[in-house]
């Protein structure tokens, strides 16, 4: 359970980054 809850937090961190990388490739 608790490896779990951190892998998907860890996942939603990385789904954050790539979206931000993905706004900043837009504005750039």
């Amino acid at each position: 359970m608790v490896k779990n809850s951190v892998i998907s937090i860890i996942s939603q961190k990385e789904n954050e980054e790539n979206r931000g990388s993905v706004e900043f490739q837009v504005f750039s």
